[in-house]
């Protein structure tokens, strides 16, 4: 009497990882993290408020030359004491 055996197992070959995949790898997993972190950052600025930035006044003295340069500037932001 012979006995069969019936073995249906399967082999299952994972190929050995070299450098070149484990870098990729690194950088998909560098990259996903970054992109989670700017949609936080994202919405966070998204959600607080912004305050409207009012155009600068200028200021007109009687006593300066009006050669034009500095017509739009504010007075705090011309050189000199």
């Amino acid at each position: 009497m012979t006995e069969i055996q019936n073995n249906n197992s399967v082999v299952l070959r994972i190929p050995k990882p070299n450098l070149q995949v484990l870098v990729l790898g690194l950088i998909a997993v560098i990259t996903v993290f970054q992109t989670v972190q700017l949609l936080r950052i994202s919405s966070s600025a998204s959600s607080a408020s912004t305050k409207a930035v009012s155009p600068a006044t200028t200021n007109t003295n009687s006593g300066s030359s009006g050669t034009g340069s500095n017509a739009d500037v504010p007075q705090s932001m011309v050189g000199g004491c």
